[in-house]
């Protein structure tokens, strides 16, 4: 037995009146009955999507509803079909969406494990165990509003959950925490897994924390103790009667919540009162789930549409007048505005550092909206998000690019997602700062590469003050997030750089961030020898716009176009190098960053392409 009291506390179920007693049971019943009849239907179909049932594990969500209802947002995990019902979510949405048709709750495109309903404040899973932890801990953080975070025992063990629990207690964000924990990671027991416990870990971080069985007159006494001491984590030992996804089973539980809990009606003198609940409650889902499987629906095919806007109805001439400032003070101009002005919010580590991120940053302290995150990579980006659903418009800053890898997960997979799954606009500003070498293998060159493959992220690489602001109003505009690949080599530059054309050249360039003033330095040596080069600079990758501006002067160049990068070549580069050949004759060739790691030593670094480089690879195309 994985928990010795697994028995009713008969104490705290006298605590609460009548009628909660057999509300709390009436919500048990409706989330029983629910998934008995999925489990049926799912067995009688021959469609085997995936489904997550949360039977045995009834009494924590009919608990927490009662007693956290002050809760606006509920984070909840894969397995939630009972918080969504518990919680007053649509029944007949709830079926339709586990049924894959629009009319559902998500839409028909978050299935079992992705509920979502803004009219009960229920949250979206995005399919990562764990991720809506640091996504809570960041929503409570912009809002100010106290919030519910259900995960399992196997979530737990991410590092952004443990980085995200360190955050809401350094910070005192107002998260009921809450843990599922049924001692399986889908078949894995817990002992085999580790040797600490969730508990010690939020014990540690310094927020209080307990353990306990799934009693649900439990759950609520402790729920009533913690919610106005928050942040707080409850670890709920709950029995799991079926598999991790499916109908299977493991074989018997170690304990049956659903008949202990009608055990201690009974004897609290309710048998009748709990008979007529149960009958009742199991004959109003059965004529649900009945009266939905009838309804015919034709083929579903999503509308929805997660296009990127164009850009080019922006007009970068619009910014280049008025007080002359370089590219850094115009971000920390911009930064400044937002987040005294537009009640914005700027995350990321070491922040309050005078001179920090060659001076973007404005010197500003917390309490102007700066957060200073922990060095903690992994869960910074989920805090972001959560900023992000709280109405809030925050820049995420990555000091470099390198650790952009660790800063990925929650944009890619899930403020990129947001907007076409669940039609909630997710909208952060990723500052990724690059640098051309210096730092060995880890931190150096560019990545804007690392979003090309994920739909909903436009992706920008601005090297002038007018381009910057011209980013700036896109992101304000629309309610993308956005990676933004800065380049420090860019800090100081102060005007503008116009493309160099005259429609009679050699080769056609498209450089690429830092590219190009080695770009510009090369044709520069190549004119000398009569090498003729139109320049075309890039500024947005992603959505990336073949248009005449594009496409005049490569089909007047005699010998193609080549696109430069400072990041890898399989990256942005060949994605814009096959999008022009799509649209012309004309060969596109790439040059980037050497497909090899960088060492520390000088000689062993690997830079973005010089001008050098550039001025010897144009020499040979162009001579055959």
């Amino acid at each position: 037995m994985r928990f010795a009291e697994y028995d009713i506390h008969q104490n705290f179920s006298k605590l609460f009146s009548t009628s909660v007693s057999l509300e709390l049971f009436r919500r048990i019943c409706l989330c029983r009955y629910f998934e008995l009849n999925l489990k049926k239907a799912y067995d009688q179909s021959d469609k085997k999507i995936p489904i997550y049932l949360s039977l045995g594990q009834e009494s924590v969500a009919a608990a927490l509803s009662l007693a956290f209802p002050e809760a606006k947002k509920k984070f909840a995990q894969h397995r939630s079909h009972d918080l969504y019902l518990c919680f007053g979510g649509n029944i007949e949405e709830l079926i339709d969406e586990l049924l894959y048709r629009p009319t559902g709750c998500a839409g028909g495109m978050g299935g079992s494990a992705s509920i979502h309903s803004p009219e009960i404040g229920m949250v979206g899973h995005d399919g990562l165990m764990g991720t809506q932890i640091p996504i809570s801990v960041g929503y409570a953080l912009g809002s100010g509003e106290k919030t519910l975070a259900v995960m399992g025992d196997a979530s737990a063990e991410e590092g952004y959950v443990l980085g995200a629990l360190g955050e809401a207690a350094s910070k005192k964000a107002p998260v009921l925490f809450i843990c599922n924990d049924n001692g399986l990671s889908v078949l894995t027991k817990l002992e085999v897994r580790r040797s600490w416990t969730i508990v010690n870990e939020a014990k540690a971080k310094g927020m209080p924390a307990e353990e306990i069985t799934d009693d649900p007159w439990l759950i609520m006494a402790k729920v009533e103790k913690f919610k106005n001491h928050l942040p707080a984590l409850l670890n709920v030992c709950v029995c799991r009667e079926l598999w991790h996804a499916g109908t299977g089973i493991d074989g018997p539980p170690e304990w049956n919540r659903f008949d202990l809990t009608k055990k201690e009606l009974t004897a609290l003198g309710w048998d009748k009162d709990i008979q007529e609940i149960e009958a009742d409650t199991k004959n109003y889902v059965e004529q649900e789930w009945e009266k939905q499987l009838k309804v015919k629906v034709g083929v579903f095919v999503s509308v929805k549409n997660n296009k990127l806007p164009d850009p080019s109805s922006l007009d970068i001439k619009n910014f280049s007048s008025g007080k002359i400032e370089n590219v850094a003070q115009t971000i920390s101009s911009i930064t400044r505005q937002h987040l005294l002005e537009n009640n914005g919010a700027a995350l990321g580590q070491c922040l309050t550092a005078v001179g920090w991120v060659g001076g973007t940053v404005p010197e500003l302290t917390p309490e102007d909206r700066l957060v200073e995150l922990s060095m903690d990579d992994t869960s910074g980006n989920g805090l972001a998000v959560g900023y992000a659903l709280a109405g809030r418009r925050p820049i995420f800053i990555v000091r470099y690019q390198g650790f952009q890898w660790f800063d990925a997960v929650f944009i890619a997979n899930y403020a990129a997602k947001s907007k076409e799954l669940w039609n909630i606009p997710c909208p952060v500003f990723v500052r990724s700062v690059g640098m051309d070498g210096g730092i060995g293998p880890v931190a150096s060159n560019n990545h804007h590469g690392i979003f090309m493959r994920m739909p909903g992220i436009p992706i920008c690489a601005p090297m002038t003050p007018g381009e910057y602001k011209l980013i700036w109003e896109y992101f304000m505009r629309y309610d993308n997030p956005m990676y933004v690949s800065e380049h420090r080599r860019s800090f100081k530059i102060d005007h503008e750089m116009p493309d160099q054309l005259n429609y009679t050249a050699d080769i056609t360039l498209f450089p690429i961030s830092s590219t190009r003033l080695d770009t510009i330095e090369a044709a520069k040596i190549l004119s000398k020898e009569g090498i003729s080069c139109d320049i075309i600079h890039l500024l947005w990758l992603k959505p990336f716009i073949v248009d005449d501006r594009i496409l005049d002067p490569l089909e007047n160049s005699r010998h193609g176009g080549l696109v430069l990068d400072g990041d890898y070549a399989n990256g942005a580069a060949k994605c814009i190098a096959f999008d022009i050949m799509q649209k012309t004759d004309k060969k596109v060739r790439v040059l980037a960053l050497d497909d090899r790691t960088a060492g520390f030593a000088p000689h062993l670094d690997n830079l973005s392409p010089s001008p050098e480089k550039i001025y010897n690879y144009v020499k040979q195309i162009v001579s055959g």
